[in-house]
């Protein structure tokens, strides 16, 4: 089990150590990356032994393609592979929605993932909600999907695809093995009363779970957080969502038995 740390933003901007102890008090394995590296930013050696010593992995780092272009991509995977990193996820792209131009993103993910294959790791896709549009017959996450290189993964956030309106369990099955890291999370709408925290929103986080272990391939679960209810901190919010993913995984598990 993940943590986003784009939840933990400022948090880790102000104490970037004492924020990862506190996450792995809080029984997460592993941490995804997304662009904040505290005082390790240039010492990825440095940063691979203060998470070894934790004894936390890294599921994945999201970079931009920008940082993945040229020169400036060639340092930024050299480091992402120091610090342990398998899966590199662009998090999002302003052509993804534009008719005239996702032909242009899936040709440019199709070409990066060779390159990023040449560290060691794969390339992904996240997505927001805006990838649920309608795009022809279908969507334009679809259509990403139909059209890139079958070894580039596609990272579903399940809080933007439910808020869209998609059917997110439906999504394993139809891009079975390549979704083998999902966001959980919880996105409302304004106004709704709805609790953004895993397992105390109503939805059927059972049947999500066990989709997308059983035909989407997913080995990490990466609990992300927004919204901060009750008054709760950012780090007791993930230590909510995580209690509600650990109630699924141990349901499930009883279930096997």
């Amino acid at each position: 089990m993940s943590v986003q740390l784009h939840s933990v933003k400022q948090l880790i901007e102000q104490d970037f150590e004492g924020t990862l102890v506190e996450l792995k008090n809080a029984g997460f394995h592993a941490v995804e990356f997304a662009g904040r590296y505290g005082q390790f930013k240039n010492d990825a050696q440095g940063l691979k032994q203060f998470l070894d010593n934790l004894k936390l992995e890294v599921s994945g780092v999201h970079a931009g393609l920008p940082q993945l272009r040229g020169d400036i991509g060639k340092n930024n995977l050299q480091f992402f592979k120091d610090i342990g990193a398998k899966l590199v996820i662009v998090p999002h792209d302003p052509r993804v929605d534009i008719v005239d131009d996702i032909d242009d993103l899936i040709d440019e993910l199709n070409f990066l993932t060779a390159k990023v294959q040449d560290y060691g790791m794969a390339l992904g896709y996240h997505n927001h909600a805006k990838e649920f549009k309608t795009f022809g017959s279908s969507t334009y996450w679809d259509y990403l999907a139909s059209n890139t290189n079958k070894t580039v993964a596609l990272q579903l956030d399940v809080g933007w695809a439910n808020y869209a309106g998609a059917d997110s369990v439906e999504q394993f099955k139809r891009n079975a093995g390549r979704i083998v890291t999902t966001h959980l999370k919880v996105r409302t709408h304004d106004g709704e009363n709805k609790s953004p925290i895993v397992g105390e929103d109503g939805y059927d986080w059972h049947q999500l779970v066990k989709d997308a272990l059983t035909h989407g391939g997913t080995r990490w679960f990466v609990i992300e957080q927004e919204e901060f209810p009750h008054n709760l901190d950012p780090i007791q919010t993930l230590a909510a969502s995580k209690a509600g993913l650990d109630d699924v995984i141990l349901s499930l598990k009883e279930e096997c038995e």
